[in-house]
């Protein structure tokens, strides 16, 4: 009995662990970030509007926290060029290079300056979504595209890459992640999308599941307990 006991205690553990690390998150190249906490509405002047072009909700965070992932796949700025993976255009083959957007800063999101068209991008967003003052926008040509641990404040949308050397620290005040692409407008036509593996720092946003997976775990413990009592 001791052994069972053992076994399923171990496999709730196990249970506990996928639920509160690993989340995957597919993101289009259509998602856009200065479209995060915004209501369904109007186009902007780049014909992209909530929630077709909405960036994804990749889940929850903690402040203080440190986040990281690795992302695949491939994506493009329009139909006829290149697709390119996480990193973005590095090798500038579509001719835009280091762009910032179009718009500068919107909806409460700032600016930022200088990253690869075509790039893996996240913004933190508190309980309330984006509220201002707005943020001073991030500058890559400064920062670097390979740092190793970045400190964004809420409403500040960053570059995040394919993550083999990033690290995100989470923000004061910061309950979700949401990610997108890179473009300067009209991310209605993008074709493509990654693939984000967070191995660290964000969990789903579906806290409902996360009880019942909880619920299971210790009603498994619990059972254990009675049968070899």
């Amino acid at each position: 009995m001791k052994t069972l006991l053992s076994t399923i205690v171990g496999c709730s553990i196990a249970s506990l662990t996928l639920i509160t690390s690993a989340q995957v998150v597919s993101v289009p190249g259509t998602a856009n970030p200065w479209l995060a906490g915004q209501p369904p509405g109007p186009p902007d002047g780049g014909g992209d509007s909530a929630p077709a072009e909405s960036p994804v909700l990749a889940g929850s965070v903690i402040p203080g926290g440190t986040v990281t992932w690795t992302a695949t796949g491939l994506e493009s700025n329009g139909p006829g060029y290149p697709e390119v993976g996480p990193d973005g255009d590095l090798a500038n083959l579509s001719g835009f290079g280091l762009i910032d957007h179009y718009f500068g800063a919107e909806n409460d999101i700032s600016d930022v300056l200088n990253v690869p068209i075509d790039s893996l991008m996240g913004v933190f967003l508190g309980p309330g979504g984006p509220s201002g003052p707005v943020p001073t926008p991030l500058d890559f040509s400064v920062i670097g595209l390979n740092y190793t641990s970045l400190s964004p404040t809420l409403d500040q949308p960053f570059y995040m890459g394919d993550g083999s050397t990033e690290s995100l620290m989470v923000p004061a005040g910061a309950t979700s992640l949401y990610l997108g692409t890179m473009d300067g407008f009209g991310w209605n036509n993008n074709p493509g999308s990654f693939t984000v593996d967070f191995t660290e720092g964000v969990t789903a946003p579906d806290a409902g599941s996360t009880a019942a997976m909880l619920g299971v775990a210790f009603g498994l413990i619990g059972f254990a307990r009675r049968k070899t009592s």
